[in-house]
């Protein structure tokens, strides 16, 4: 048996959505702008600025811009998760998982929270709680991004060895979004690690048709080929490998 195992590297989803149109921010801005308080939008106006502020890597006027959001509303689900996200790349873990829970206690269908959520779980190793959200968030049929969703849910159950879990996720994103090449991907590593190479040829000649050839891919194919008996293909992966 070929041991064609790679460590699967953690999913990526877009990290924020920031409202179209909402804030223009110049790159020399000095201070927080100060928006009319006694707005009732003026909670949503600072949550986007601590976003867009949070995009940019700008943590400290992420942070003071979410404050402010929070000082206005203390339950306004974005600015919170906005600010788990803040806690969490400064190394702020009990904060950003405090802030991450009041998020999905506030708004329990805040669903791209949620996911953010087990990212930072599953970050933590924190494997089966990562796992949990995330199928809890699954059941958004309206989520945007549920086929990616379903990815990072078989990746998750992969951390956990639970391979039929893994694999059926893995499906599942497939049939939300044909065009998935990163499930493609993933479900063609599962296959090859469990020894099941004819299962794993289809995925991966998917993602090489839609993402083009890579290396990884590559020595993928050869191997699968070589444990298929196919010479004549592997040798073919093969050239395409050379410099």
């Amino acid at each position: 048996m070929i041991g064609h195992r790679r460590c699967f590297s953690f999913f990526r989803v877009p990290m924020l959505s920031v409202l179209a149109g909402s804030l223009l921010l110049a790159g020399c801005a000095t201070s927080t702008p100060t928006f009319n308080e006694s707005n009732p939008d003026a909670a949503d106006a600072y949550a986007q600025l601590g976003v867009a502020y949070l995009e940019r890597d700008n943590l400290p006027r992420a942070l003071n811009a979410l404050d402010r959001a929070l000082e206005l509303d203390a339950r306004h689900p974005e600015a919170l998760q906005a600010i788990a996200l803040v806690y969490q790349q400064q190394g702020e873990r009990e904060l950003a998982n405090r802030h991450f829970q009041q998020a999905l206690n506030v708004s329990p269908s805040f669903t791209r929270g949620r996911n953010n959520y087990a990212a930072f779980l599953y970050q933590q190793g924190r494997y089966p709680e990562a796992c949990e959200q995330l199928e809890i968030a699954s059941e958004d049929a309206q989520y945007a991004s549920r086929a990616q969703l379903f990815t990072n849910l078989g990746q998750c159950y992969l951390a956990t060895d639970e391979f039929d879990k893994a694999r059926d996720r893995l499906q599942r994103a497939q049939s939300i979004d044909p065009r998935n090449t990163r499930g493609y991907l993933m479900l063609a590593e599962l296959e090859v690690s469990q020894g099941r190479y004819d299962q794993a040829w289809e995925p991966l000649q998917s993602y090489l048709q839609l993402a083009g050839p890579d290396p990884a891919a590559l020595e993928m194919a050869v191997d699968i080929a070589l444990a298929r008996g196919d010479t004549a293909t592997a040798d073919e992966y093969q050239r395409l490998l050379a410099p």
